[in-house]
């Protein structure tokens, strides 16, 4: 009855849990082919064998070295991807090297990002970097931000170009539209179509780079390039997920050295009865509102209300996180694994990203949010009572 009841908790997180591989340590090298979607997470992370699915990892180094047949989501420092994706690449890190061949999309955000002249991407380019170098080829459209932006390959389809220094000496066979305080023309460049353009030196030298195409300087693209337009959304949202991912790193890192114990002994209980860990949690959730509501009509109570709200609002905010952290030491329990503790944070941290798209899910995610931060919060609550009841001096 007990693993029915727990196995709902998870199936209501991630369907991954039970199908996928999932591997964390401080260093991890996938040495043999998976046939099954491979969720990664540590301080030095190498694949070099295929993966026939997708492939989610997060670390400080990572570097992919075999082909996978889906999807890549790489987050880390540093970026390595030597191997053949068939799908799409989502990745965002400090420094990012892409020398590969990409079935569809690649979706980059970074501090340094070098797209190497053996990298052929059959799908766009979407990207934003303090310092993009674009040597390959991509055969979609290219939009892409930056401080420094350097085309010396290939763009078969339409391109757009924001960033403070842009160097073109590459091909653009489409439209394109760059927007610069100082636009760079080389002497292998060319242009194929039409290309739009704004620098605060209007007087750009195109060279020979116009076949059969004109430049025109356009002032509106000014103000236009200080607007998001939709290429740039996958570059925005990749710096949102940088942001996220650091910044539920540095939480975990607290809740786990605060809180080891706690979300340990929580898990115990969590085992012992799901449903009375959901009764609890619901509890909390509907009743610390009514209860703030009740004590702000009290003149005495306000300052009490006031901090039971805080406190409310904090749980609130980082409720995918406790219940990250509390999945973690439930594997670790599971598994009867013995993991460190980085090992916890950083599995802990790969978790949290999970949940959060899953609740990006209309109505669904919603429903699937309220119930795991319900279950997970009333495991602690009763985690509490019972760390209460036994301060609680003997009749």
């Amino acid at each position: 009855m007990k693993t029915k009841s727990l196995s709902i908790l998870f199936a209501l997180l991630s369907p991954f849990l039970a199908v996928s591989q999932l591997e964390t340590d401080e260093e991890i090298v996938v040495k043999q082919e998976q046939n099954d979607d491979v969720y990664l997470s540590g301080s030095k992370v190498k694949v070099n064998a295929k993966i026939d699915g997708d492939v989610v990892t997060a670390g400080g180094n990572i570097i992919i070295n075999d082909s996978i047949s889906q999807d890549l989501i790489a987050a880390g420092g540093e970026i390595i991807i030597n191997g053949f994706i068939a799908d799409d690449i989502r990745t965002a890190g400090g420094d990012l090297t892409i020398d590969s061949k990409i079935g569809d999309d690649l979706v980059a955000a970074g501090g340094q990002i070098v797209i190497t002249d053996e990298t052929i991407v059959h799908g766009n380019l979407i990207s934003c970097a303090g310092q993009l170098d674009i040597d390959g080829e991509i055969k979609g459209l290219a939009k892409v931000c930056g401080g420094n932006i350097t085309l010396n390959g290939k763009i078969s389809k339409t391109a757009s170009f924001y960033g403070g220094t842009v160097t073109i000496n590459g091909e653009i066979r489409g439209p394109a539209k760059i927007v610069a305080e100082t636009i760079k023309i080389g002497d292998n460049a060319k242009f194929y179509s039409d290309v739009e353009y704004w620098a605060e030196d209007r007087d750009v030298d195109f060279k020979n780079s116009l076949v059969e195409a004109s430049a025109i300087f356009n002032e509106n693209l000014e103000r236009k390039g200080h607007r998001f337009s939709w290429g740039l959304f996958g570059a925005a949202a990749l710096s949102f997920w940088i942001f996220y991912i650091l910044s539920a790193f540095l939480i975990l890192l607290l809740f786990n050295a605060l809180f080891k114990n706690w979300f340990s002994e929580a898990v115990t209980n969590l085992n012992k009865d799901i449903w009375k860990s959901l009764g609890y949690g619901i509890g909390y959730l509907i009743g610390i509102p009514l209860l703030i509501l009740i004590t702000f009509m009290l003149i005495i109570g306000i300052p009490v209300g006031l901090f039971l709200t805080v406190l409310y609002l904090f749980s609130l905010l980082f409720g995918h996180l406790v219940v990250a952290l509390l999945m973690t030491h439930y594997l670790n329990k599971r598994n009867k694994q013995s993991w460190s503790f980085w090992t916890i944070v950083f599995l802990a941290v790969a978790i949290a990203v999970v949940i959060r798209l899953i609740t990006f899910m209309p109505l669904l995610g919603g429903i699937v949010s309220f119930l795991i931060i319900a279950i997970s919060y009333g495991a602690l609550v009763i985690t509490v009572l019972k760390h209460k009841a036994s301060l609680q001096p003997s009749p």
